[in-house]
């Protein structure tokens, strides 16, 4: 399917056409329309109506120095904890082949080959800059959270995602900023009881660029849904 940056009409159409788009054109978004997102992204549903998630919404120069922030601690060579891991250490069949196709398919597309590691770790610094993103959003949640909460915020972010297409907007869900939470708390009005649990960034998508071409495969329906008559 080809990067698609017009405003879908349905659910369905948002969906299909939604991407993690990893490079974003240098075009604002407006107020009004940021606004809408996120007044209509308050119906997402939760267990027991708990709305665990608290959003913060990064622009204009405290966005630029964000970012910056981050590359800067990046580059020194600065490791810090994260919230908590990515993903299950070791992953087993078939997470494990389906991350890893995902990744190959990405570099493939731009010409990083395997053996070039500081390539593809220049491109994974560039979740450092939300990808060029005019919009970085933060989301955090009480540290006292529990797995049915996790789950909520989920939904929230589907949310946000799909409405994002509704406007003919992109989004890149970013788990990478569990990994430099220093930059939130530095920048953003974090309570001590808070975490960050995860980042996206939001704009218009950039169609030239090759990375705005990866579609990623997903299971058959076979193979994951069982039907009982």
């Amino acid at each position: 399917m080809s990067f698609n940056t017009n405003n879908t009409p349905s659910v369905t159409e948002a969906l299909e056409t939604r991407i993690t788009c990893r490079d974003f054109l240098n075009k604002p978004v407006s107020g009004e329309i940021l606004k809408r997102i996120l007044h209509t992204s308050l119906r997402s549903a939760s267990g027991g109506n708990l709305q665990p998630w608290k959003i913060h919404i990064i622009q204009g120069e405290t966005l630029e120095k964000f970012k910056k922030t981050c590359v800067d601690r990046m580059m020194a060579g600065k490791v810090e904890e994260p919230t908590y891991p990515a993903y299950p250490s070791p992953l087993w069949e078939p997470q494990r082949s389906w991350r890893y196709k995902l990744g190959e398919d990405m570099y493939a597309l731009m010409g990083i080959e395997k053996d070039n590691k500081m390539g593809r770790l220049a491109w994974l610094a560039q979740n450092g800059k939300f990808f060029g993103a005019p919009v970085g959003i933060i989301i955090t949640g009480d540290k006292r959270l529990d797995q049915p909460q996790y789950m909520d915020i989920g939904i929230y972010l589907q949310s946000l995602m799909l409405l994002a297409r509704e406007e003919g907007l992109h989004t890149a869900p970013q788990g990478w900023w569990r990994n430099w939470t220093s930059v939130s708390h530095d920048f953003l009005d974090i309570p001590e009881e808070e975490e960050v649990l995860v980042g996206m960034a939001l704009g218009y998508g950039n169609p030239e660029h090759p990375v705005n071409a990866l579609y990623a495969d997903r299971a058959n329906l076979d193979d994951i849904a069982k039907f009982y008559d």
